[in-house]
């Protein structure tokens, strides 16, 4: 189990505002994680999902770099000590145009979770990878150069998963229709993977149905993955490194306690929370409210223009600087505590 950080250890810390952006409602999952492993310690973060132009994982790369390069320059507005992209196909395809967008605001430090994820699993390797991600991501091979560079021996198989990323956004999980599909794809694909050891969850909407995933593995599909399967959500590598925290094993002992319990509710509801959609603020809500299992504070819409402006460096109206680019440190800074529901073969 995590330990709680020391108050001395808070007030050295540097990081103490994050800012985190994705296709739409997938990178809650990473905002999930940190706030769970810092166990009440008082954090600010803005969050923004760019629903209007979700999917990104089979848009053309120099599109999805056009849209890091708007996300990232809004972003860097809000005097953040780091930004994530809690976004894998963003990772996988634009991370130049992420280090070059935020190389305008130097101190804010840019994170991802590929990275941290493999640096994880070359000090702890299984004998065989999987990775389930957009089809930009799997195309890219980002896990598995990254992986390569640092010396992994084992095979990596990654698999582009397209149908999972619309079911999770719809807004529908938990309705029989929706989780029937969802039961035919993750099946579909699971089946493509069979006999690894260890599989990534290399969308960040993914751990939202991580449960489904480990009631086939433990039932019908049992059979595909003799050895047992480990499911590695990248979130908790990247948690550790961002925080400055010592990271426990990448794979639990047997038996050994699960992450996290149940999460507290109205936890997103506090000032400490700012989030974002360029979607539709209602949609985006109930989606996440679907996928946390628990609602949201206020989503403000944010038109895609005011993103391109900030790319451009053109000035915004009052009332768009008002909504979108206020200084957190006007904010009151309140302590946050929230626990991840996930089960103890969770990295």
């Amino acid at each position: 189990m995590t330990k709680k950080v020391t108050e001395d250890r808070l007030y050295m810390r540097t990081t103490k505002r994050i800012g985190l952006f994705d296709s739409g409602v997938g990178g809650l999952s990473v905002l999930r994680h940190l706030v769970t492993v810092t166990e009440g310690e008082g954090l600010e973060f803005v969050y923004l999902g760019d629903a209007a132009r979700c999917p990104y994982g089979n848009r053309a790369k120099a599109e999805i770099a056009t849209f890091v390069d708007e996300i990232v320059s809004w972003l860097t507005s809000f005097q953040l000590d780091a930004i994530v992209m809690a976004c894998n196909t963003s990772a996988a395809v634009a991370k130049d145009a992420a280090v070059a967008a935020a190389s305008r605001a130097p101190a804010v430090k840019l994170y991802d979770l590929i990275e941290p994820t493999a640096d994880w699993i070359v000090a702890n390797p299984p004998k065989s990878v999987g990775v389930m991600s957009t089809i930009n991501t799997a195309n890219s091979k980002a896990f598995s150069k990254a992986l390569a560079a640092r010396g992994y021996q084992g095979s990596v198989v990654e698999l582009g998963c397209p149908k999972l990323v619309p079911l999770i956004e719809s807004g529908r999980l938990g309705e029989s229709e929706c989780e029937s599909a969802l039961s035919l794809a993750l099946t579909e694909y699971l089946q493509a993977l069979a006999g690894v050891d260890a599989l990534i969850l290399g969308c960040t909407h993914f751990p939202f149905v991580a449960d489904r995933i480990e009631n086939l593995v433990q039932g019908q599909l049992k059979a595909l993955f003799p050895n047992g399967l480990k499911l590695i959500d990248p979130a908790h590598a990247l948690a550790f490194q961002l925080l400055g925290l010592a990271a426990p094993n990448l794979i639990p002992q047997q038996n050994e306690a699960p992450l996290a319990a149940e999460p507290q509710a109205n936890c997103y509801q506090s000032d400490a929370f700012r989030f974002f959609t360029t979607g539709i603020a209602s949609d985006f809500a109930v989606a996440a409210e679907r996928c946390l299992g628990q609602p949201l504070g206020q989503v403000q819409e944010l038109a895609v223009s005011v993103l391109e402006r900030a790319a451009s460096n053109e000035s915004v109206t009052s009332q768009q600087s008002s909504k979108s680019i206020e200084s957190l440190e006007s904010i009151k800074l309140q302590n946050v505590a929230i626990d991840v529901a996930t089960s103890g073969s969770f990295a």
